[in-house]
């Protein structure tokens, strides 16, 4: 009978480690279905924003155990776009004027071309952490666009770690689709993961 305990245990933590893997599984198949669709919702560019916030919520729920039906993205796409519409169209307004200085500096047409282009690629990158972050603030119903971009700038310098993080996976991500660009399906999922692990790790902190 004592031999039966260990055994025991060992069928326990064989248990254990497949369900692990199984449920690893299962958040990698979200995500690559959730980058698909982040993908798609956000070919007119300014549906990006909207699309992100539907998606984190969607990895959030596969995380707690809740639905995880396509309908259910779906209508939070349809919801965040009704929410964030209008900070939508200054987060895109707002690139492509950073974007537009890029151009200036690269083609040498303004003073301190090579200054600017390093500042202009780091206020670009600055923005998306915000925007991801605002994604992963937004819940149906709650604050708007407005009280989110003011609630996310604020966070932001009080988690420089989580930034870093963010800002971190932006460059991966683009240096994956410059790389290879069919894996532009994939990056919405991994940024939406990406947002969603970092506000997860400023709530265990705070907790702690």
């Amino acid at each position: 009978m004592a031999a039966a305990g260990p055994c025991g245990r060992g069928r326990s933590e064989r248990s254990g480690e497949r369900r692990e893997r199984a449920g690893g599984l299962a958040l990698f198949g979200e995500v690559v279905i959730v980058g698909a669709v982040v993908a798609v919702l956000a070919v007119p560019l300014v549906t990006l924003l909207p699309a992100l916030a539907a998606g984190v919520a969607h990895l959030r729920r596969q995380l707690t155990g809740h639905s995880v039906r396509m309908a259910d993205l779906l209508r939070d796409f349809a919801t965040a776009w009704g929410e964030l519409w209008r900070l939508s169209l200054a987060a895109l307004g707002a690139a492509l004027v950073l974007l537009w200085n890029v151009s200036l500096a690269q083609a040498g047409l303004v003073p301190g071309a090579g200054g600017l282009r390093v500042l202009t690629w780091a206020l670009l990158l600055a923005w998306a952490v915000l925007l991801l972050r605002v994604a992963a603030r937004w819940r149906p119903g709650a604050e708007r666009g407005a009280a989110l971009l003011r609630l996310s700038a604020e966070e932001a310098p009080r988690d420089p770690g989580g930034s870093a993080l963010l800002a971190a996976g932006v460059l991966l991500c683009g240096t994956f689709v410059w790389m290879l660009p069919p894996l532009l399906l994939l990056a919405g999922g991994l940024l939406a993961l990406a947002s969603l692990g970092v506000e997860t790790r400023a709530a265990a902190r705070g907790e702690g």
